[in-house]
C-alpha cells in the first residue's frame, strides 16, 4: 500500500512539475508586453497577474511546509512577478527545483492549512495540498490561454484543461478542430 502511495506521489509532484513547464511554455510564445497587456473589459488583470497569482501559492507552499502549516493568504504579492516576464521564467525554475527536492520528504504527513476566514486551522496532508496546487494552477492557466489567444497566439491545445477533461477527451471520439467532442452514447 505504501509503495502504491509513493507512486502515486510521484506521479503528482511530476504533474505539478509538468504544470509549471506548461507555463514556462506559454511564456515562451509571449512577448514580453504581452506579459503586462490589460485585457479591459474582458478581464480585470494581466496575464502578469495570473502567473504570478499562481506562482505564489507555489511559493507559499514550498515556504511554509517546513512549519507544518500553509496558508495561501499570506503570499508576499511579488509585484516583480506580475510585470517581469524574465523573473517570472526564473521563479518557474527555481519552483520545479523545489518539487523535486520534495520527492524524498514524507508527503502524507498530516500539516494544518488556513485562511484569514476560517478561525481554526484545518487538518490536511502534503498531498492533497500538491491537489490543490495542480488545480488551481489549470483553473488560472484556461483564463490565460484564453487571454492568450485574444492577441493571436496559439498555446498547446490543452493548455488550461483539467487532467480529468484530457482524460476523458481521449476516451471521446476525436474532436473535429473548433468542434466539443462527444462520446458515443
Amino acid at each position: 500500500m505504501r509503495t502504491r502511495f509513493l507512486s502515486q506521489t510521484k506521479n503528482l509532484l511530476q504533474t505539478n512539475i509538468d504544470a509549471l513547464d506548461e507555463g514556462a511554455a506559454l511564456l515562451a510564445l509571449l512577448k514580453p508586453e504581452h506579459y503586462t497587456q490589460g485585457f479591459k473589459p474582458a478581464f480585470h488583470s494581466t496575464i502578469g497577474a495570473h502567473f504570478r497569482h499562481v506562482l505564489e501559492h507555489y511559493r507559499c507552499f514550498i515556504k511554509q511546509l517546513n512549519d507544518d502549516s500553509i496558508c495561501y493568504d499570506s503570499r508576499e504579492r511579488d509585484q516583480l512577478l506580475e510585470c517581469d516576464f524574465d523573473y517570472a521564467n526564473r521563479t518557474i525554475s527555481e519552483l520545479k527545483v523545489s518539487l523535486v527536492e520534495l520527492e524524498s520528504r514524507d508527503l502524507d504527513r498530516v500539516c494544518q492549512i488556513s485562511d484569514q476566514q476560517a478561525s481554526l486551522p484545518v487538518a490536511t496532508t502534503i498531498y492533497r495540498e500538491l491537489l490543490f496546487l495542480q488545480s488551481h494552477t489549470m483553473h488560472h492557466y484556461a483564463i490565460i490561454g484564453a487571454m492568450t489567444r485574444s492577441f493571436g497566439a496559439q498555446p498547446a491545445d490543452d493548455f488550461g484543461v483539467a487532467i480529468a477533461t484530457r482524460e476523458h477527451q481521449k476516451s471521446c471520439s476525436e474532436p473535429v478542430i473548433g468542434d466539443s467532442p462527444t462520446c458515443a452514447q
